[in-house]
């Protein structure tokens, strides 16, 4: 019989046998004990793991391959490990490995205690229970031995986690490495200078000086992760997160009550000067960042010092607005191609004040994200699915009918009649794919809970309009995020009362990404409510010129038009 060997060793097992400490030991070990037994270990199937947790199950290479080689059908009939702690260190995670090594019908056999691994009755399951949780246990009571004595090192001062970048460390103490804290010195002031993290980082790069992981390459991270520790300022911090397991891997997690801080002016190589200057600068771009309610990142600020000009085109010629400004410091958006290439180009000559624009523009999107209006829309659609499921008759019989009108005009084309029944034909096809989809999308939806969805689209909205009003940078993010395609600003004849035209559209798939109601969203696209892949041809939707305002085609309706000057 051919067996296959899995052995592995953490970085450190303090009161483990020597067996434990080596992975190699560990494969010989068992090679022996399948030799005596008279099987044969193929090369191919000793799986190993050095140097990893026995809480760590998705990046456990080796364990993932073991696993692998039991589909479709195992080559091997045995497996051979030292103990039962080698599959894992976590009882529910190991025991599942185990099921599913056992269930492919490969014995599972512990050489220290000489006996097999079986889970055929409760007893044995119950057995298997208790090893694993004894093993879990012992980890755990490690890991809170570790953690207090590295705590106990931070408070005596003493040199507690790895390599930190500006520092050489040497028994346990730290001392700065000038070259290194050069380099640091180096992007605190050009963070005070206004260059971003990715800015640094090329420059850095360009410059080819080595990173913290000794290679030549920085990431916008890195010098992120150098701006924000405080050990520059000559502060010691220990404690900030705690590591655990979650889902078989390793999770970081916050432990406020463990931080301990001590001072180091000897270690400080920035002024604190510089330190709270570059914290400032952090600070602020921080506030001009979108992020949710759970911190996660929704968008990074658009590079405009201006609010609306990213968004809007001129309506005469379809190029971009700039600002220029007046006299008194009067900010005026004036067409760019008027501008640049004169009247031949555009014949847009007039100015729409800045002040004004902004605030119409705002009090605009403000109340077309009021979530209430939103979900009113929502609702008048998903009531329309309802009532076509309750009664589908109308369309299965439009299907049936587009079917019989569909195999009429292939059989005239069989006969070689005309050739406008081509595109007769296509428009057919398209309306019955627009019928079917229709009664496959009304059963998704009846099962949507509207009450659910309504929470959803109000909490969503509400967080949209809080960022849209919270200042310049995260109210362009929010724009950025519901304008599919710019707004049309359109200077109207002076005969017509002057002013201006503002014309566009609000899209409300991200809301609704956001909220996670896909099916709802498909269904949205599969009508043209929304953009997207299943979107339909304008013709299918509807007949052309009948457009309305909830369908992607909808020109947008016109808002007021500005005062005039001197009004």
């Amino acid at each position: 019989m051919i067996a296959a060997v899995y052995a592995r060793k953490s970085t450190d097992e303090p009161g483990k046998s020597d067996d434990a400490k080596s992975v190699a030991r560990q494969v010989q070990r068992a090679k022996d004990f399948a030799s005596k037994r008279g099987w044969r270990v193929d090369d191919r199937y000793v799986f190993t793991d050095d140097a990893v947790s026995g809480a760590e199950f998705r990046k456990r290479a080796g364990l993932n391959k073991l696993l692998e080689s039991l589909r479709p059908k195992p080559k091997f009939g045995a497996l051979v490990i030292s103990e039962p702690s080698r599959l894992g260190r976590e009882q529910i995670e190991t025991a599942w490995v185990l099921k599913q090594i056992v269930d492919e019908g490969v014995r599972v056999f512990a050489y220290l205690d000489d006996k097999e691994l079986t889970l055929g009755s409760a007893i044995e399951k119950f057995v298997a229970s208790v090893q694993h949780f004894a093993s879990e246990s012992e980890r755990e009571q490690g890991s809170k031995r570790t953690r207090d004595k590295m705590k106990q090192n931070a408070e005596q001062g003493k040199s507690v986690g790895g390599r930190l970048y500006g520092y050489a460390t040497a028994g346990g103490q730290r001392t700065v490495n000038s070259s290194e804290a050069r380099v640091v010195l180096r992007i605190f002031k050009r963070r005070v200078d206004g260059a971003g993290y990715f800015k640094i980082a090329q420059e850095l790069n360009r410059d080819k000086v080595t990173s913290p992981r000794g290679l030549r390459l920085w990431w916008p991270s890195q010098v992120g992760s150098v701006l924000k520790n405080e050990m520059y300022a000559g502060v010691k911090v220990w404690g900030r997160t705690r590591q655990t397991k979650r889902r078989g891997t390793s999770a970081k997690e916050k432990s406020p009550e463990s931080v301990v801080r001590r001072a180091a002016p000897a270690l400080q190589i920035v002024s604190d000067k510089l330190w709270r200057e570059v914290q400032a600068v952090n600070k602020a771009a921080a506030e001009r960042c979108w992020r949710g309610p759970s911190g996660q990142l929704k968008s990074r600020p658009t590079e405009s010092r201006h609010l609306l000009t990213p968004f809007l085109a001129c309506g005469v010629c379809g190029g971009s607005m700039h600002v220029q400004y007046k006299k008194a410091r009067e900010e005026f958006l004036y067409c760019t191609n008027r501008h640049l290439f004169g009247a031949a180009k555009c014949s847009n000559q007039r100015g729409l004040p800045v002040e004004f624009a902004e605030k119409f523009v705002m009090q605009a999107f403000e109340e077309a994200l009021a979530g209430a209006i939103v979900m009113d829309k929502l609702e008048e659609v998903l009531e329309r699915h309802r009532a076509a499921q309750a009664d589908p008759e109308p369309l299965k019989a439009e299907a049936k009918s587009l079917r019989a009108q569909i195999k009429r005009l292939v059989d005239a084309l069989a006969k070689g009649e005309r050739e406008e029944i081509h595109a007769d034909l296509d428009e057919r096809r398209a309306a019955l794919a627009h019928v079917e989809e229709q009664l496959a999308g009304t059963a998704v939806v009846q099962g949507i809970d509207t009450e659910a969805l309504r929470a959803s689209i109000l909490e969503a909205a509400a967080d949209w309009r809080a960022h849209l009003r919270k200042n310049k940078a995260t109210a362009q993010q929010v724009l950025k995020k519901i304008l599919p395609h710019r707004l049309t600003v359109t200077p109207r004849p002076d005969r017509l009362g002057g002013g201006w035209d503002i014309d566009g559209m609000a899209d409300y798939k991200k809301v609704l990404e956001e909220t996670g109601y896909q099916a709802v969203l498909d269904v949205f696209k599969s009508h043209g409510l929304v953009p997207g892949t299943a979107e339909l041809t304008h013709e299918v939707k509807h007949p052309a010129g009948e457009c309305r305002p909830e369908y992607v085609c909808w020109p947008g309706a016109k808002l007021h038009k500005t005062p005039r000057r001197g009004r």
